[in-house]
């Protein structure tokens, strides 16, 4: 049995696997604390006694640093994914320095090959291209709540109070068309990439995928990419295929 945990910038989300099936998983907003919200997960894990623990995070070395000590408490095997361009199955020509891992193992649990567009709908809005396994290189925006908050921060006139991010029509209030407005922003810039990309599959993943789909022809959905690849990143440790 394996836990699979994705350490985001606001959510952590993990599944337990036991011979492929998904046992247990959930997703949770750690509030800048995944630590404590960690440690508070403790009996679940330990319940069932996971036999490896394999992690992707994005919050840096002073946080996974503590993140480790907390593992450790459960005396289990556990490892930080990394990304690596070379991969068998996923190849990048872009700097692998500066590739997110949790970026690369999103795209990792997508790829199959086929030509491909992932869209990862995060704290920022990642989209990717990849072709027959060659990640060639891709799109970082702000997602919706960032834009959002950025247009309150410089604006004096807008005090939007309340709305969603629901619907492309022309906004009839100012709070509708700020969220209508940043919606039809975001789902325009992936239509001019499928519009660019007309033969690639549209694959959406992440916590906003959902909002971003009813409104793209053709989208696939699929919020577990990051732990799709990391089971196929630590797969491919173990059978020693690379370092």
């Amino acid at each position: 049995m394996a836990l699979w945990l994705d350490l985001g910038n606001t959510r952590l989300k993990y599944w337990l696997i036991d011979d492929g099936e998904v046992i247990a998983s959930d997703a949770k907003e750690h509030l800048k604390a995944p630590n404590e919200l960690l440690m508070g997960l403790f009996g679940t894990f330990v319940q069932f006694h996971p036999e490896f623990v394999g992690i992707s995070s994005v919050l840096g070395e002073k946080i996974n640093a503590k993140i480790a000590d907390t593992l450790r408490q459960l005396g289990v095997p556990f490892e930080f994914a990394k990304v690596n361009d070379k991969h068998p199955m996923l190849h990048s020509h872009y700097d692998p320095l500066q590739l997110g891992v949790d970026r690369w193992l999103q795209m990792l649990g997508a790829v199959n090959g086929a030509k491909q567009c992932v869209v990862g709908c995060g704290t920022a809005l990642t989209i990717d291209i990849i072709d027959g396994g060659v990640h060639l290189g891709g799109y970082i925006l702000p997602n919706a709540y960032m834009q959002r908050h950025a247009l309150y921060a410089g604006t004096q006139q807008i005090g939007v109070k309340q709305g969603r991010f629901d619907s492309l029509e022309l906004g009839r209030t100012t709070d509708d068309a700020v969220h209508h407005g940043i919606l039809f922003g975001i789902v325009g810039a992936v239509k001019s990439i499928q519009a660019n990309y007309p033969d690639f599959e549209l694959v959406l993943t992440g916590g906003g995928a959902m909002t971003l789909a009813p409104h793209l022809h053709g989208a696939i959905v699929d919020e577990g990419l990051i732990l799709t690849g990391l089971q196929r990143y630590f797969e491919r440790c173990r059978d020693g295929e690379f370092a």
